[in-house]
């Protein structure tokens, strides 16, 4: 067996190795995503038996981390704030942490600041509008929607570091 077939043959094996350690890790992310998310979904039920006094008053004490469709549908409950787009994947692992943080202790985000969670695979005309090529961008926009700030962060306290003003 000649030099080259042995290289070749290291290298194949190498590259399943390789791949058999990613499949491992990624299978392991994907359970603890999988947990996330259902805390979120917890967390989102009990939210919504909240008297709307009681999530006013919290409201008043730290900033808000909405969906893309809340917001939406209700933009001028925000205008007092500082809006801040999470391009945000389910598949991407440094999202789910930064996802995982905010709603595991949500009044980490300042009073005044509000973190809109933006799909980044369906939200294409946002992307192209902001220039965002890439999960984990944050885009802080004005009331009219014209981006103040743009950034990317691994950690919420990084995404935090990144709001103006």
């Amino acid at each position: 067996m000649g030099k080259t077939a042995k290289i070749l043959i290291a290298t194949i094996v190498g590259l399943a190795l390789l791949g058999g350690v990613t499949f491992a890790l990624t299978r392991d992310k994907s359970s603890d995503a999988m947990s996330a998310t259902e805390s979120h979904d917890a967390m989102t039920k009990d939210e919504a038996t909240d008297t709307s006094a009681n999530s006013e008053d919290a409201m008043a004490k730290s900033g808000r981390y909405v969906t893309l469709a809340d917001y939406n549908a209700n933009p001028d409950k925000y205008a007092d704030s500082k809006k801040v787009y999470f391009f945000h994947a389910s598949w991407c692992p440094t999202c789910q942490g930064i996802d995982r943080e905010i709603t595991n202790d949500p009044s980490r985000i300042p009073a005044g600041v509000t973190i809109i969670k933006t799909d980044f695979d369906t939200q294409t005309a946002l992307r192209q509008k902001y220039g965002v090529t890439y999960q984990y961008t944050f885009v802080q926009v004005d009331d009219k929607g014209n981006k103040v700030a743009k950034w990317t962060a691994s950690n919420l306290e990084a995404v935090l570091a990144g709001v103006q003003g």
